[in-house]
C-alpha cells in the first residue's frame, strides 16, 4: 500500500468515529485590546478603497464589517494586520500607533491573528505543523502542547499527522481556526471565513467558531457580505459602502432603524411602493400609514417587509388583491399578490395556512411594525 493510499485509509478510519468539536471552555484566553482607525484612507492605483474611516473596536468585541464586494472591508482588515499601509490616518492597537505617519509596526509584532477565506494552509506541512507555525517563539515542547490543545478544541487532534489535502473544506477551516487562535492573539482578523462552506455545514461551523471566539476574548473583526452571518455573530455590525462607514450598531439597530433605503434593502427583501405625505399620513396603493419622520408634501418610498403582509378573505383587509402565485418553502409560503395601482406584485411570507386558490381575490392587511419610509 503506497503512502497516499495509507493516508486515505487513515482518514476513512478516523471519520468513521465522527469526530466532533472539542469541549467548550478549553480555548486559551488572550489579553484583549482596543483597535482603532482614525481618519484612515487608502487607495489602489488612485482608486479610493477606504475613505476617511473612523472606527473603534472595544476589547473582546466581535465586529462584522458588512457590505458588497469592493466596499473596503478587506482593505480595512489588511490595514489592521499591517499588510497595507494607509495613505492617511492612523491605526492604533491598545492605544499605540501601529500604522501612520509616525510609526509602522511589522505584522508579526502586532499580536494579530489572521484567518483567510481560502484557509491558507501550507500543503507541505502536517496539520500539527500548520498549527505550530505561529508558535515559533515558544520552546518546541510548549509549542507542540499548545498546538495540540488548539486542535483538540476544534475536534481534530486525531488528524495531527495528516496533511491538508486529506481533509474536507470544513475540516481545513477548523485547522485554520486552530492555527489563528493557538498564539492567543489580542486581535483576530477573519476574512470571509465561512464563504467556502456549504450552507448546512456553515451554520454548525459558525456557531462553534463563535464559541471559540468568546473563549479567547480576542478583539475580533469578521469580514462578510452576508447580512444573516453578521447578525448571527456580531456584537456590532459596521455596514460599508464605497469605502465609507454607512451605519454601525447592533443587528437590531440596523434592521429596525436603517439610515437609508439601501441599508434597509441590504437586510431584508422589501415591497417598495410610492407614497405622498399629506395631513400627517402617507397614502399608498397598500393603504394609509402614519408618517415616519417625513414632512407634508414629500414624496416617499414606503417599504413593507414580506412578513408584514397578511392575507385575509376577499372583502376584508385594508385593500383588495389577487393571489397570482404561491410557493411552499417549508416553514412559510411565499405568495405573490397583484394590487391595483402597482406595476409589480407584492410578496408575502405567510406562516399561517392560506386557503385561497391562485387566481382568486383576497384581502390584504399590513402590519405597520414592518413598514419603513424613506424620502425619494
Amino acid at each position: 500500500m503506497d503512502t497516499s493510499t495509507r493516508a486515505i485509509s487513515s482518514v476513512s478510519e478516523l471519520r468513521s468515529t465522527r469526530p466532533q468539536w472539542g469541549r467548550r471552555g478549553t480555548t486559551g484566553a488572550a489579553i484583549a485590546v482596543r483597535l482603532a482607525y482614525e481618519n484612515v484612507s487608502h487607495a489602489y492605483d488612485e482608486v479610493l478603497a477606504v475613505d476617511r474611516v473612523d472606527l473603534q473596536i472595544e476589547p473582546a468585541e466581535i465586529v462584522c464589517l458588512l457590505g458588497p464586494s469592493g466596499c473596503g472591508k478587506t482593505t480595512l482588515l489588511k490595514l489592521a494586520a499591517g499588510l497595507e499601509i494607509p495613505a492617511s490616518g492612523r491605526v492604533l492597537i491598545d492605544g499605540l500607533e501601529v500604522s501612520g505617519p509616525a510609526r509602522f509596526v511589522p505584522p508579526e509584532k502586532r499580536g494579530v491573528g489572521l484567518m483567510f477565506q481560502d484557509f491558507a494552509l501550507f500543503p507541505h506541512l502536517s496539520i500539527l505543523a500548520n498549527v505550530k507555525f505561529g508558535l515559533a517563539g515558544l520552546p518546541r515542547d510548549v509549542a507542540e502542547a499548545e498546538a495540540r490543545k488548539a486542535l483538540q478544541r476544534v475536534g481534530l487532534e486525531r488528524y495531527a499527522d495528516l496533511y491538508p489535502h486529506a481533509l474536507s473544506g470544513g475540516e481545513q477551516q477548523r485547522v485554520a481556526l486552530a492555527r489563528a487562535v493557538a498564539p492567543r492573539p489580542s486581535v483576530l482578523l477573519m476574512d470571509e471565513p465561512f464563504s467556502g462552506l456549504d450552507s448546512r455545514l456553515r451554520d454548525d461551523v459558525r456557531e462553534e467558531t463563535l464559541a471559540v471566539l468568546r473563549e479567547t476574548r480576542a478583539t475580533c473583526i469578521i469580514v462578510t457580505h452576508d447580512p444573516e452571518e453578521a447578525m448571527r455573530m456580531a456584537d456590532r455590525i459596521v455596514l460599508m459602502r464605497s469605502g465609507r462607514v454607512v451605519q454601525a450598531g447592533s443587528a437590531a439597530d440596523l434592521y429596525h432603524s436603517p439610515t437609508d433605503l439601501a441599508v434597509a434593502r441590504f437586510f431584508s427583501e422589501l415591497n417598495e411602493v410610492p407614497g405622498i405625505v399629506a395631513g400627517g399620513v402617507v397614502s399608498t396603493p397598500l393603504g394609509t400609514f402614519g408618517r415616519q419622520g417625513v414632512v407634508d408634501g414629500e414624496a416617499v418610498t414606503v417599504c413593507v417587509r414580506p412578513h408584514g403582509v397578511q392575507v385575509a378573505p376577499a372583502g376584508s383587509g385594508q385593500v383588495p388583491g389577487r393571489l397570482i402565485s404561491r410557493r411552499f418553502l417549508g416553514e412559510v409560503e411565499l405568495l405573490e399578490i397583484a394590487v391595483d395601482g402597482l406595476d409589480m406584485p407584492i410578496k408575502a411570507r405567510a406562516r399561517q395556512t392560506v386557503t385561497a386558490a391562485v387566481g382568486s381575490e383576497v384581502g390584504i392587511l399590513i402590519d405597520e411594525a414592518a413598514v419603513l419610509m424613506f424620502p425619494v
